[in-house]
C-alpha cells in the first residue's frame, strides 16, 4: 500500500516548525542545558530515563506520519496567546529561580509553536506525543515528600501487623537492634516514573478509548506505589529477623527494581488474558480515521508570515525581558545588619562563639546572643537584598543548620504558632546528644511566609512592587529541661522582638544603589 503524498503546505510549515524550535531551545539554553544535566545524571537521579523517553516521543510522532500527510498545516491565530502565556510563565519562572518551572514552561512553549505554525489539526494529533516528554521533567519531584510519607505510615502498620517490635520516629523505623532511616530516596518515586512512562506508552499503543487508557495509567501507578511499599517492608523484616545482618539492609535498591519488574509482568499476562476473553483490546492508532478530512487553509503567504514573525517575537519576549531586568538590577554597596537592641527584660545583642549557625548561600548574614534570667538564646538573620540564581532564599542548598555540628531530627520543619504569627520548627541534635530547637520564618516583600512555595510567589511580587528584599530569621535556644519550657522562651522572645525585626529587614539597610 503506497503512502499518500502530503497536502500542500507540508514543506514550508516544516522548514517554519523547525526554525521556531530551533529558536526556542537557543533563547531557553539554560533550561536546555539543565535538562541535559539532569538526565546525565545514570547513576543517582530520578530523571535519567530523560533521553529514552525523548526517543520514544520522537517515535510516536514518526509513527504518525500518515495521518499528519493527510492534514493541510494552517496556522493558529489563537495558539499565539499560548505561546505569550508559556513566555511569561517561564519569565516568572526565571524571575524566582525556580527550574522546575521554566522546564514545564519550556515544554508548553514547544506544544504552542507546533500549534501555532501547523494549526488546531496537526496540534491535536501531536499532543500526547510531545507532552509525553513531561515524564523526564522534574514536575515530579514535589511528590516525593508524599510517597516518602506514605511508604513510612504503610510500612510501620505492616511491621506492627506482623508482631515486629518496632517504633517510629518521623521517618526512622527504630528495631531492637537498629533503626532504618525512610529517606525521600526510598519514596520510590523512581518506580512511580517509571510505571507512568510504561503505562502511558502501553495504553497509548493498544488502546483506544479514554478511560481505557486512563485505567491502564493509574493500575500501573499503583502497581509501583505497592512495589516500593513491599521492597521497604521487606528489608524491614529482614533487619528485625536478621538482627540488621542481612545484605538488603545495605543494598536494597536492586530488590525494589525485581519487585517492580515482576509486578509490570503479571500486569501485562493478566491485560493479554483479559483482552483475549473480551475479544481483543481497543483499535490501535487509529484517531486520524476520523479528523483527516480536508481542510482549506484560508491563510496566504502574507498572514503565514505575519504568523510566523509574531511568534519569534513572543517567544523571544521572555528572555529579553529576563535579560533587561538583570541588567536594570540594583546592587548596594554596602549593607550593614545591626541586630536590634533587645527588648522585654532580654540583654543583647551580644558577640557569641557558639557553633549553630545557618547556611544561607550569597546572604548577608548576622547571629548574636541574647539573655534573660540566666536563659541564653540565639538569633539569626539572613538577609537578600536582591535574589539571584545560587544567591537566593529558597534554595535545596541552604540548611538552618550546618549539618556536620547540628543534625536536624524532623525531615522538614513542622509549622508552629508564635503568637498570632506562624514559623517553622526544627529538632536538632549534636554528636553528643545534646538538643535544641530552631524556630525561623521567611520574610519576602514585605510579608511574613512559612511557605517555600509561597515564599518564591512574594518574591514575584517583590519586584513588581518595588520590595525585592527576602530574608529568614532564626532563633534558637538549647533544651535545658523539657521542650515545652524551651518553645515558651522563643514564643516570649519572638513576641518582644517582632516588630523590631521586621523593621529591620524592611528597611533602608545601604546606602545609595550603583547600577551596573
Amino acid at each position: 500500500m503506497n503512502q499518500a503524498p502530503p497536502r500542500p503546505g507540508w514543506r514550508i510549515a516544516g522548514l517554519s516548525v523547525a526554525v521556531l524550535l530551533l529558536l526556542s531551545l537557543g533563547l531557553y539554553r539554560e533550561t536546555s542545558l539543565f535538562l541535559v544535566r539532569l538526565w546525565n545524571q545514570w547513576e543517582i537521579g530520578e530523571y535519567a530515563h530523560g533521553y529514552l523517553v525523548l526517543a520514544i516521543s520522537l517515535y510516536l510522532v514518526y509513527r504518525k506520519r500518515e495521518t499528519l500527510a493527510s492534514l493541510t498545516p494552517c496556522p493558529s491565530l489563537m495558539a499565539l496567546f499560548a505561546v505569550a502565556a508559556s513566555s511569561l510563565l517561564w519569565l516568572a519562572a526565571t524571575v524566582v529561580d525556580v527550574l522546575m518551572v521554566q522546564s514545564a514552561a519550556l515544554l508548553l512553549l514547544i506544544m504552542s509553536v507546533i500549534w501555532a505554525a501547523l494549526g488546531n489539526q496537526v496540534a491535536r494529533q501531536l499532543l500526547l506525543p510531545v507532552f509525553f516528554i513531561g515524564f523526564a521533567l522534574p514536575v515530579w519531584s514535589p511528590l516525593s515528600s508524599f510517597l516518602q510519607e506514605l511508604t513510612a505510615d504503610v510500612v510501620f502498620w505492616i511491621t506492627r501487623g506482623f508482631s515486629v517490635p518496632a517504633l517510629r520516629q518521623e521517618h526512622l523505623i527504630i528495631l531492637p537492634r537498629g533503626q532504618l532511616s525512610i529517606e525521600e530516596a526510598c519514596s520510590g518515586l523512581r518506580y512511580l516514573l517509571a510505571a507512568l512512562t510504561l503505562g502511558t506508552l502501553y495504553a497509548y499503543l493498544n488502546y483506544q478509548r479514554f478511560w481505557s487508557r486512563v485505567l491502564v495509567v493509574v493500575i500501573a501507578a499503583l502497581a509501583a506505589i505497592l512495589a516500593n511499599i513491599v521492597r521497604v517492608f521487606i528489608v524491614v523484616y529482614l533487619a528485625y529477623a536478621t538482627d540488621m545482618q542481612h545484605p538488603l539492609v545495605k543494598d536494597h535498591l536492586s530488590l525494589g527494581w525485581f519487585l517492580f519488574g515482576g509486578l509490570v509482568f503479571v500486569l501485562l499476562v493478566l491485560d493479554v488474558r483479559l483482552s483475549r476473553q473480551s475479544g481483543g483490546p481497543d483499535p490501535g492508532d487509529r484517531t486520524g480515521d476520523k479528523e483527516t478530512a480536508a481542510v482549506i487553509c484560508r491563510y496566504g503567504h502574507f498572514q503565514r508570515v505575519l504568523v510566523l514573525a509574531t511568534t519569534i517575537g513572543l517567544i523571544a519576549s521572555g528572555p529579553a525581558i529576563a535579560w533587561w531586568a538583570h541588567r536594570q538590577a540594583d546592587v548596594p554597596q554596602e549593607i550593614i545588619l545591626e541586630l536590634p537592641a533587645g527588648a522585654g527584660g532580654w540583654s543583647g545583642p551580644e558577640i557569641t562563639e557558639d557553633r549553630w549557625m545557618p547556611v544561607y548561600h550569597g546572604a548577608i548574614t548576622e547571629k548574636r546572643a541574647y539573655r534573660k534570667h540566666g536563659r541564653e538564646l540565639y538569633l539569626y538573620v539572613g538577609h537578600y537584598p536582591l535574589q539571584s540564581q545560587s544567591r537566593e532564599l529558597i534554595n535545596a542548598l541552604n540548611r538552618i543548620s550546618h549539618q556536620k555540628i547540628w543534625r536536624p531530627v524532623y525531615p522538614h520543619g513542622r509549622v508552629t504558632k508564635a503568637g498570632d504569627q506562624g514559623v517553622l520548627e526544627q529538632l536538632l541534635e549534636s554528636a553528643s546528644g545534646r538538643q535544641r530547637l530552631v524556630w525561623y520564618r521567611y520574610r519576602v516583600a514585605g510579608l511574613y511566609t512559612t511557605n517555600k512555595y509561597v515564599a518564591k510567589g512574594l518574591q514575584v511580587l517583590g519586584l513588581v512592587t518595588g520590595r525585592p528584599q527576602a530574608s529568614v530569621i532564626a532563633v534558637s535556644a538549647g533544651i535545658e529541661d523539657n521542650a515545652s519550657e524551651t518553645r515558651k522562651v522563643l514564643r516570649e522572645f519572638m513576641s518582644v522582638m517582632g516588630q523590631p525585626l521586621t523593621r529591620l529587614v524592611d528597611g533602608d539597610l545601604y546606602q545609595e544603589p550603583v547600577r551596573k
